[in-house]
């Protein structure tokens, strides 16, 4: 039987999918870890505002980090609880070309 949300979580969950920067965010690394310069890159807006958006989608657990010695990289949270809904919604998205990082990491 599935675990039920509290409407705090599912409420989080939704506000972070509800920017377009950040479920582009996560589709980009549906397939793939990507570091935060490599959103810098992507994005073409400042380090900060890509940290504030990894924080959003962090703090509802829809993606997780992983510390390669001064590098983070970033990838979905296959065990959220609404993964099948972050799947749905990813398969429903337009699909762009992935940029190549150029950021040496």
């Amino acid at each position: 039987m599935r675990e039920k949300q509290s409407i705090e979580a599912m409420s989080q969950f939704l506000k972070a999918l509800s920017d377009s920067t950040r479920l582009e965010i996560i589709r980009r690394i549906q397939g793939k870890e990507h570091c935060v310069c490599e959103f810098v890159e992507m994005f073409d807006i400042s380090q900060p505002a890509i940290s504030r958006h990894l924080k959003v989608l962090k703090t509802a657990e829809v993606i997780l980090e992983r510390r390669d010695r001064q590098w983070i990289y970033y990838r979905l949270n296959e065990a959220h609880p609404q993964y099948g809904i972050v799947l749905q919604i990813l398969k429903g998205l337009e699909s762009e070309p992935a940029l190549s990082p150029a950021c040496g990491c």
